[in-house]
């Protein structure tokens, strides 16, 4: 591996150990072969840290971290850790629960290096359950207008698909603001500093809903600061919503806030899969 890679991988891990040997090995085999994975054990108490260990002494590339105790913020704290540390000139983010495609870096690399107006891409995934099956597909808006005029709407980018540019900055890359959804809020905050956003127009990317109840747990919580963030999209103007997008969204807030939390799960076109 150069001093320089081409790429860094970041992939924080908290109790991962059922998924995350076959998340290291999708990583490992990539097509593309130029860049550092950087594992963040975030306070796990299982056997993760002895996964991590064993992958460590098999593969140079591979660089570990430990914290004594979770960061928080979903993860993102021990993200935004391997992003500072990070010495590729791309930086791509992983899940240690979902399942890389073999020619995800590759196809990402070659996309924003074809796009140098481009400051960050994601992709299209799959949807899979524990066993690996797929039962959904997502297909989100690819060029950056589309992004903008439809953000309020949807998240645009799924995260374990981010990948993008490391470029000096004054702040970190994740604004921490929220509990689980900062993701989506930095996306709005890269807007607003003028950097575009795209995604790449194939699946590179199994994301795997477990089902487990730590996941699905306080779902109403989460749903509704999920609405506080389309509150801040709003006030923007390239990411303003029209009325009746406005109006739409304010009625599901209104049965979100008064439904149970059971019945949200039912509804929830991923969760109504797993539970």
């Amino acid at each position: 591996m150069s001093v320089h890679p081409k790429i860094s991988v970041i992939m924080p891990v908290y109790n991962g150990e059922r998924f995350l040997a076959e998340a290291i090995d999708s990583i490992l085999n990539q097509t593309t072969t130029d860049f550092e994975m950087i594992l963040i054990n975030d306070g796990s108490t299982d056997g993760t840290g002895q996964i991590i260990a064993r992958y460590q002494e098999q593969d140079p590339r591979i660089h570990a971290i430990t914290n004594k105790k979770p960061l928080g913020k979903a993860g993102d704290l021990a993200k935004e850790m391997g992003i500072q540390l990070a010495k590729g000139v791309y930086i791509a983010i992983m899940d240690a629960d979902d399942v890389a495609r073999p020619n995800r870096l590759e196809r990402q690399l070659s996309f924003l290096e074809a796009h140098p107006d481009v400051f960050l891409c994601g992709a299209w995934a799959n949807y899979i359950d524990t066993t690996g099956a797929v039962f959904r597909t997502w297909k989100p808006d690819l060029d950056h207008a589309q992004i903008c005029r439809n953000l309020y709407w949807k998240n645009a980018i799924m995260h374990p698909t981010f990948f993008f540019r490391n470029e000096p900055s004054s702040g970190p890359f994740y604004e921490t603001k929220y509990t689980w959804y900062n993701d989506y809020y930095t996306q709005l905050k890269l807007i607003k500093q003028g950097k575009k956003l795209a995604n790449v127009p194939e699946i590179l990317l199994s994301y795997r809903v477990s089902g487990q109840s730590s996941t699905q747990s306080g779902i109403k919580k989460k749903v509704l600061e999920y609405f506080q963030i389309r509150r801040e999209i709003a006030q923007y103007p390239v990411t303003k919503p029209s009325f009746s997008t406005r109006l739409i969204v304010l009625a599901q807030y209104v049965a979100v806030y008064f439904l149970p939390e059971k019945w949200l799960l039912r509804f929830h076109p991923v969760f109504k899969k797993t539970i």
